[in-house]
Formats: C-alpha cells, structure tokens, sequence
C-alpha cells in the first residue's frame, strides 16, 4: 500500500464540538474551585479549630452521663479563682489593633437588607457561587446546539449541594461552630435553585432543539427518563419554598425523602455520565445518618407544663456531650406523635464537661415540681457522697406549632387527670380529736421516654474572650441566650484550671422582648440561679425584661431583673449603651405594640417619670447612647429570636463595627 503521506489537519474552527470530552473537563473545574474556596475557609479559621478541638471531641459521639463526678457545679468545690487576684491585664494593643481592624472589615458582611433574609457577606458567597456555575457553564460552550454542558454541571452540584445541608459532615465536625449545618443550610438552598436554574437551561434548550429538527421528544429512553427526572426537580424545588415549610413541613420532608432517590434512579437511567457524580452524595448522606444512628439517646425525661404556652423538658443524666447553646432534634413519645423531630435550644450548659460548669442544680428544679407529689425526684437529686447533681438537660418548646402544642395540651391532661386525693390529720394541742382534711394533690410533671439526637450548631463566637457581653433575645429566643448566659456567668466564676486562657468578661447584660409579663415565669428558677452565682463572683450581670402587657402581673423574684414597659429596644443603642458600661433608656417602640387593654397605662406612667428622673440626656449621645469620655471596650453580641429582631440587631452590630470597634456577633434566627 503506497504512503498518502501526513493526513490532514482540521482547523480548530472548523472541528466539530465534542461535548462528552471536553464538557467533564469543566465538572472537574467546578469542583476544584469550590473546594479549594472551602479549603480556604477552613485554613482562614484554622486557630479556632486548634483551640476547639478538645471541644468538638468531646461532642463527636453525642451526650455522654459523667459516672464518677456527679457535680461540676459552681460552688462545690472551693478552688482558687483567677479572679482572686484582682483584674487580669488588659489585652496587648497590638491585638487590639488587629481586632479592631478585622472588626471594621468584617463589619460589611453584616449588613442586612430588608425583605431578603441574607447579609451581605451570605449574598457575596451565593453570588460568587452562581457566578462560578455562569462561567463553568457558558465558557467555549455551543449550548443553542449542543446544551450538554449545563446537564453536566448539574451533576457536578449534587456533592456540594448534599455537603452543605448534611448535619454530620467534616464541615461541621472539626470545624467551628461557624461552619455548623444551621449556617451553612443556606447556601443548600441557594445551591439547590443554582442547580435547578442549570437542569432547566439544559432541558429547555433539548426540547427546543427537538421542536426545531420535529424529533420526538417522548419515547425513547434517554429523553424520557430525563423529563421524569426534571419533573422530580421541580417537585423538590416547589416543596422546599419557604411557605410549604412553614405550613406543610411534612409535604417538604416525605417529598425530600422520596424523590431524591427516585431524581438519583432517573438521571442514571439518563446519561452513563451519572453514576461518578452520585456516589460523593450518597457516601455524605450515608455518614450523616451513621453519625446519627451514634448519637441517638434514649432517655426518661418529665414534661413541666408552666403554662398554656410552655412546656420545659427536663432530662436527667446528660452532663457532658455538648455546650450551651446548641439543639437537639428532639421526638417524644406521646400520642402517636413519635417519628417527629423538632429542634430545641438547651438552655443548661454542661455540668461535667472540663471546659465548663452551669450556674444550675437538680434542686434548681423545685421550682418547676411544686408538689408534694414529685418530692421524691427532688430527694434523688443527691448522690451518695451528699453532693448537688447538675441539672441534666433543660429544654423549652412554646406552643406555637401544631407538635408543641400538643404536647402541652397532652402534659396538662395528664396531671389533671393523674390527680391524687391525700388525707392529712391536723395535730390538736388540746388533747381533742384530731380533724382530717382532704386535699387534692396534682402532679406538676409528666414522665415521658423522648428520643434525641445531637448536638448541632452553638455559639460561633468565644464570649469569654470579650469584655462585656450583650444577650437580646426575642420570645421563645430566650433559651438560646439563657444557656449562653449560664456557661458564661459559670466561666468567670470558677474558670476550668485547664483553660489556657482566662475569660475576660467583666459584665454581662441579658435583654428579653417579650409580649406578657407572665413569660418570665418560664424561666424565673434559672434565671435566679444564675443571678445567684454572678452575685458572688467577680463578674456583673444585668437582666431587662421589655414587655408590652401586663395582664398577668404577678411577681417574680428574680434578683437584679429590671421590667421596662414598651415594644423592642433600640439594639443599637443597646450595643453602644454595653460598650460603655451605662445603658440609660432606649426607644420604648410604638404605642401600637402596647396591650390595648389598659393594664400597661399606671406602670408606664411610673416608668416615664422615673426616667425624667434619671435625666441621662446630657450624658448621652442623642440617637447613639454613648457616654462621652468613657473607655469603649470590647463587645460581644449574641441575638436570638424572630427574623426582624436578628436584622436589626445585625444591622446594629455592623454600625458599631464601622467605627473601628472591636465587637463579635452571633445570630441564632427562630424561623423555619
């Protein structure tokens, strides 16, 4: 056969584009780019794992129960403070310096617009993340012709998308609270839409090529299972919309469960180019839930139904595992309702963690059994050396939902009808017949087996490591910034001989919103324990309880509570207000927020001439509230509550921030 010689060379031009060679290409661009974006993260917060670790060790395996030491609460031990010895040293000015930069720089991120629901730093990654897919997708891609591009770009979003909603990940494992699944949940939405917006450029455009060349585009196996598998991407986008997750969580959940697999079967059946991009999902849910199936805990707890609209779960015998703060997904067994979850905030810290102590006791929770007929669980508080156990784990769920109410419903009909009669004989000191009384005794609690399992999320920010501390929480928010509380007051008032690091905190102001003044017999127990240790330790601890209705006026001896008649506080001035040490009055909100009733008129008269009284107006900034001349300290602020407070308080934060202040803040939002 005779040599024809070098065979031709098509132009670049005019080759025809090869989308299953150089498409994959792009997957692996993709997927480099956000890992190495996330890696980036991580090394960025690489001293707040190094200095976490013992912490998140510890909570690897979920709630542990500390069988040798029963009582790590402050004040059962007599051990020398760091406190003794006067103020520790203030901060170097270097570091100063350096976090009063980074304050200011990170101030931006915290900007929050109304309506939307996501800061500026959340709308700076959602964007670059689209904008990366835009690029992957569009870049020396033929997509009128040849859409393939977008479908495997689809694929390659399946792992980030299951990474960034899986509640056991390394992400948060071994990083820090701030990479806890709570937070990161966002960009899974985001990324879920970004995926979604690819499969339908993709789609869109096949059937449009289909409608042009009049090829069908039922029939054949390929075009059919694709089809079914948008179809199953639309359901699972429209169920995921946060109306159906607030009215219909079930539809959202079964639908997730459901058609996930089935969305996994038809894209295999799809394209052969599947399978390589749906094992990295599968492996991640996989782990989430042997993750899970570890932490589950089985336990004996008691429902304390304190009113209508609260119900406290107490459960004993869980003492170390995790910090103050987090939450649990939480299934109680009552009424049939026992495969439902719901997260709950603890309101105790640990007692028998070595990082921590709780301001709390087990006989903290008479208050809650005030009947003859739970004595016996007061009485088994005590261990055998005499010594005071920890609280365990207290929970709070307000009755606002249709599981939550039920339960308070179904624990309030159960004492009722669980009421025992009792005789009691009166002593006669005359020698006459003693007389019997008959008394009806009802029990204040109601045993339950609950299901659980956690930690998840917490505080992302170090409290300890600021000189004052502001906690504003909203409504049922309050269980969120109590347990912040009661490890912080605990920390300066007996700091773990441990610690490489004493707290610095010297003053801590706790600020509740709340709608009647009868909420705050939720958590009047707690928060007189936790009054009672700051008292007696070198840290000082301020609560203001903001209420509009004073219906039920009952009193509660809670020392240092200071009850203010009015709508939300200025955070802002607030957040100035703490820096400086003189809170001074803030905006009392619109008379629109007031009970209409009148039971509010006589007590906010009084509270308007006390603070004519005070006549703060010329020591104040007017709108700002900071005291001239004073040493501005460092702040950290920790909000906890309904979206709009969370926006104004991040709003707040960031104001303050600008100015070149070092302050740190923690957004716990309690909204579906």
């Amino acid at each position: 056969m005779s040599d024809t010689g070098t065979p031709p060379v098509i132009p670049a031009d005019l080759q025809q584009y090869d989308s299953y060679e150089i498409d994959p290409k792009w997957q692996v661009k993709f997927t480099i780019i956000w890992t190495s974006a996330l890696a980036l993260f991580a090394l960025i917060t690489l001293s707040s794992i190094l200095r976490g670790r013992r912490r998140w060790m510890e909570e690897l395996f979920g709630i542990t129960e500390n069988w040798h030491d029963k009582s790590t609460r402050v004040g059962d031990e007599k051990k020398e403070s760091y406190f003794g010895g006067g103020l520790l040293p203030p901060p170097r000015p270097k570091r100063v310096v350096v976090a009063r930069i980074l304050s200011t720089m990170g101030s931006v991120f915290y900007w929050t617009p109304p309506g939307i629901g996501l800061n500026v730093g959340q709308m700076i990654l959602i964007a670059g993340y689209a904008a990366v897919v835009v690029v992957c997708i569009c870049t020396s891609a033929e997509l009128v012709t040849n859409p393939n591009r977008a479908g495997f770009l689809v694929l390659a979003q399946l792992t980030p998308v299951f990474l960034f909603s899986s509640k056991n990940t390394a992400l948060s494992l071994l990083l820090p609270s701030f990479f806890a699944y709570t937070r990161l949940n966002v960009l899974h939405r985001w990324a879920s839409r970004t995926l979604f917006l690819a499969a339908l450029l993709h789609g869109s455009l096949w059937i449009n090529n289909h409608l042009v060349w009049d090829i069908q585009i039922l029939g054949q196996q390929k075009e059919t299972s694709g089809v079914a598998a948008f179809g199953l991407l639309c359901a699972i986008v429209l169920t995921s919309l946060r109306p159906v997750r607030a009215w219909a969580w079930g539809i959202f959940y079964w639908v997730h469960f459901l058609a996930v697999p089935a969305f996994f079967i038809t894209v295999c059946y799809h394209t052969i180019y599947a399978p390589p991009w749906i094992f990295p999902p599968i492996a991640i849910y996989a782990f989430d839930l042997l993750m899970r199936v570890g932490r589950f805990r089985l336990k004996d707890a008691r429902l304390v139904p304190v009113d209508d609209e609260m119900t406290i779960i107490h459960i004993p015998d869980c003492d170390g595992g995790f910090q103050a703060g987090q939450h649990l997904r939480l299934r109680v067994f009552f009424g049939g309702r026992m495969f439902e979850s719901h997260p709950l905030s603890i309101i105790s810290a640990p007692s028998s963690s070595s990082g921590s102590t709780t301001c709390l006791t087990a006989a903290d929770m008479d208050a809650y059994y005030r009947s003859d007929f739970n004595s016996l669980i007061i009485q088994a508080s005590a261990n055998e050396s005499g010594t005071v156990q920890g609280p365990g784990i207290l929970l709070g769920a307000r009755a606002v939902g249709d599981w939550t109410k039920a339960l308070n419903e179904y624990a309030r009909d159960w004492i009722r009808e669980s009421a025992v009669i009792v005789n009691d004989e009166d002593e006669n000191v005359t020698g006459a017949p003693s007389m019997t009384k008959v008394r009806k005794v009802m029990p204040m609690s109601v045993p339950v087996h609950v299901l659980f399992d956690g930690p998840y999320g917490g505080c992302s920010i170090d409290l300890w490591t600021f000189d004052r501390v502001l906690l504003v929480a909203g409504g049922s928010g309050a269980t969120f910034a109590i347990g912040c509380m009661d490890a912080l007051v605990a920390l300066c008032a007996r700091p773990p001989p441990t610690s490489l690091h004493a707290p610095r905190t010297r003053k801590i102001h706790f600020v509740w919103c709340m709608r009647s003044f009868g909420y705050l017999n939720w958590f009047a127990p707690l928060l007189r324990a936790i009054a009672r240790t700051a008292a007696a330790a070198s840290v000082r601890l301020t609560m203001t309880a903001y209420v509009t209705c004073m219906c039920s006026p009952e009193e509660v001896d809670v020392p240092g509570l200071v009850v203010r008649i009015g709508g939300r506080p200025d955070v802002s001035r607030l957040v100035r207000g703490v820096a400086v040490g003189h809170i001074g009055t803030t905006t009392r909100g619109s008379e629109e927020d007031l009970c209409t009733c009148g039971c509010v008129d006589e007590a906010l008269k009084a509270q308007e001439e006390d603070e004519d009284e005070e006549s703060l107006g010329g020591d104040v900034e007017k709108g700002k509230g900071v005291v001239r001349g004073e040493k501005q300290e460092s702040v950290g602020v920790c909000a906890s509550g309904p979206e709009t407070m969370i926006r104004e308080a991040t709003n707040a934060v960031a104001g303050y921030a600008v100015e070149g202040r070092e302050v740190g803040f923690h957004a716990e939002v309690f909204a579906m």
